[in-house]
């Protein structure tokens, strides 16, 4: 009995390919004629093109971020911006140097093809070894550095891009009720088709498409077959460059120059609707891929056409994008399970070791650095102007949220980009049970951090089934949805407050001043950083590592992993909501626009700078990346944030945190010196390191069962019950806790 794949396939083979074409059409007309009745203001033929014409640009960019997927097995986050830069330069060309409009063009498409190569040889190739989910880190690091620049070099070059100066030479037009389509958009609709022709003709009949399909199939089996995999990469990322830089081309005379940024909201909607196409394709199949593209731009234009605008639309592509996900999750899973979705590279922070810890040189040590840092900034608002303790303020709210993801995304291995969204559900929670219900604020603030912990836990529900770079995917669509929608007093006016005036403590301390906003941060961080530093040496603590390195084996140790990624979620977003309530008082009211989509990615920025795993290093990204917005302007700050995810991905995985207990080891070590002492964990070499990492689970999970603390040691110091790495000799195992 055939399967359903092979009745499918079976259907598709006896059409062939102009059957199919008749069949599809057939479907539309049907679907045309039954929108024009049904529809209020009816479906007209023009708005019909005029979405096929704003989804044919989306095909271009999704089109290129499957091909890359296929490549290499990753989702690249930056396929939008990715011709960015080159597109720029082009405009500039011909409207500060006076090119001729096809030359300009040319030139820009050209350096769109060396710019994705040269990315693909000088990055993407040295995460050759990396899990493919740090590698998608990586391309959202190059999503920031390639907007950053696209941003800047207008400024730079004398002036910013107006939305009108860039146009096609072309005076053609015609009109489609009710659609009047000007030469730009006539370009674009004859443009568009001949490139899908030709890159399908190149895939299907040059024997680079071939190899570029084969390698993408198997490539393995490709190498052995003398394929140069690499260097197909290489070229993928070339048409990966050209494309996105046609479809930006193109776009910029249509809608503005800002229609691509991720500066604004608008260049996170265009890369969701690329996602969500590159979805419904499975990241596999082009043909849907582009067809599902022309069918978002149509439903889009619909949207507009019938309700004055596209929100509703893109409220929708959350829902479109989770049912996709669902319906092909075995496809998705299979990839995360061979390798797509793994945090294995991700390097735990180890104590103070016991040898050392009771030490008088040590324990004076911990106590002068601590004392030196509670004066700090204990003092700091008194010595620093207004504007800068606030400043300190916002950075304390925002190393909220950075702790709030290394939770979820250090320890439980979740990847979120849309945790600012739900620190906007918090502030709009807690702003309208202070405002409009006159709650106390000791009793708004845990409300609102309850609403944000059930935003994350709806979240965290498709977690159960869908993981990896996948499930950013999912994340991302919800902050987009979350700033165009949720979270607009012009949608859900019961829910999202306007002024948020500060109530006093107890009815009798005022913090109306940035000083005393700054001493209710600062404190609300320090029982953060308790809560999830007694959260990471606790019970549920090791299961959410042990969840994240190993899911099947945690199960076999009937460990529930489905209330532990959940239980993540929830408390992550609790964090959030915590954190949302004290940034709607430090702003003394909501705005719409201050929960934008690119700021999630920023906060993501933080933890990767800070170091996924360390919650030291969570405040350490937060000051980096608020420090890098206040000291530089325009476009630099996003460069400066996107260059420390790369850099340190590449040189220091562990990010500042771990660069910090680095530099402790190393004064360990002089200590342990000084005083004749061996202490096998600072001196154990890489490769020692490496060989206990396939233990790492075990030892985990021994924790679970054994003492609270996590230790399992006998006498000496050496294991009791677990297998020892060749060459390790007492090596105390502890809960990972951050001692110090």
């Amino acid at each position: 009995m055939k399967t359903a794949a092979e009745r499918d396939k079976g259907l598709s083979l006896s059409l062939g390919a102009p059957g199919r074409a008749a069949l599809g059409a057939a479907i539309a007309v049907v679907v045309w004629v039954l929108g024009d009745h049904v529809l209020p203001r009816g479906l007209p033929l023009g708005i019909v093109l005029q979405g096929a014409m704003f989804g044919s640009l989306y095909a271009l960019v999704a089109l290129g971020l499957v091909l890359i997927y296929r490549a290499n097995r990753v989702i690249n986050f930056a396929q939008a911006e990715l011709g960015g830069v080159a597109a720029v330069l082009a405009i500039e060309f011909r409207l500060r140097l006076g090119w001729n409009y096809f030359l300009a063009i040319a030139a820009g498409l050209v350096m769109a093809v060396v710019l994705g190569g040269l990315i693909e040889i000088l990055i993407i190739r040295r995460f050759g070894g990396a899990p493919r989910l740090i590698v998608a880190v990586a391309t959202i690091g190059l999503a920031q550095v390639l907007n950053g620049f696209s941003v800047q070099i207008p400024v730079e070059w004398n002036g910013a891009l107006k939305a009108a100066q860039f146009t096609t030479p072309f005076s053609a037009h015609f009109q489609l009720y009710p659609v009047v389509f000007d030469g730009n958009a006539v370009l674009a609709l004859v443009v568009v088709p001949v490139v899908l022709l030709a890159l399908t003709a190149f895939l299907r009949f040059t024997d680079y498409g071939v190899a570029i399909r084969a390698a993408a199939e198997n490539g393995d089996r490709a190498r052995l077959l003398g394929i140069p995999v690499r260097g197909l990469s290489t070229l993928v990322w070339a048409i990966g460059g050209f494309l996105s830089a046609l479809a930006i081309l193109l776009r910029v005379p249509l809608l503005g120059f800002a229609s691509f940024t991720s500066v604004s909201s608008g260049g996170y909607t265009l890369l969701l609707y690329v996602l969500t196409a590159a979805v419904i394709g499975a990241m596999t199949s082009l043909a849907l891929t582009a067809v599902a593209a022309v069918g978002l731009g149509v439903v889009q234009s619909l949207g507009a056409w019938t309700f004055s605008n596209s929100t509703y639309v893109d409220a929708l592509l959350l829902l479109v994008i989770l049912a996709a996900l669902l319906v092909k999750r075995e496809r998705f899973n299979r990839a995360v399970e061979s390798g797509v979705g793994t945090w294995r590279a991700l390097k735990e922070v180890r104590p103070i070791p016991a040898e050392l810890r009771t030490l008088p040189e040590v324990r004076t040590g911990l106590l002068v650095l601590r004392a030196l840092l509670l004066v700090g900034v204990l003092a700091f608002p008194f010595v620093a102007s207004p504007a800068r303790s606030q400043l300190a303020a916002l950075i304390l709210i925002y190393g909220m949220v950075a702790v709030s993801l290394v939770v979820l995304t250090g320890w439980a291995g979740h990847l979120s980009l849309g945790h600012w969204a739900l620190v906007g559900f918090g502030g709009a929670a807690t702003g309208t049970l202070l405002v409009a219900h006159g709650w106390d604020l000791f009793l708004a603030v845990p409300a609102g951090a309850l609403v944000a912990a059930g935003a994350a836990f709806l979240i965290g529900l498709p977690a159960l089934r869908i993981s990896g770079p996948f499930l950013a995917v999912t994340t991302l669509a919800f902050a987009v949805t979350s700033s165009s929608f949720f979270l607009r007093h012009r949608f859900v006016p019961w829910f999202v407050p306007d002024f948020v005036p500060r109530p006093s403590l107890w009815d009798r301390i005022a913090f109306g001043s940035d000083r005393g906003m700054y001493f209710v941060c600062l404190g609300a961080l320090v029982l953060v950083m308790m809560a999830a530093r007694s959260l990471r040496n606790s019970r549920t603590g090791r299961v959410l590592i042990a969840t994240r390195d190993n899911v099947p084996g945690t199960q076999a140790m009937s460990i529930n992993t489905t209330k532990a990624k959940l239980t993540a979620f929830a408390i992550s977003g609790a964090i959030a909501g915590a954190a949302g309530a004290l940034y709607v008082l430090h702003q003394t009211a909501f705005k719409s626009d201050a929960f934008s989509p690119d700021i999630s990615l920023r906060l993501f920025s933080m933890v990767v700078i800070g170091g996924l795993s360390s919650l030291p290093g969570a405040i350490l990204g937060a000051t980096f990346i608020k420090g890098a917005e206040f000291f530089l302007r325009g476009g630099w700050a996003t460069i400066a944030s996107g260059a420390g995810i790369v850099g340190l991905l590449l040189v220091l995985p562990e990010g500042l945190g771990g660069f910090l207990y680095v530099i402790r080891d190393g004064a360990l070590r002089w200590v342990a010196n000084r005083r004749g002492l061996v202490v096998p964990s600072l001196v154990a070499d890489v490769r020692v390191e490496t060989e206990e990492a396939p233990v790492a689970l075990d030892l985990a999970l021994a924790g679970l069962v054994r003492r609270p603390t996590g230790e399992i040691t006998g006498g000496d110091g050496e294991l009791v019950g677990v297998p020892r790495p060749a060459g390790a000799v007492g090596v105390p195992v502890t809960s990972g806790a951050v001692d110090g």
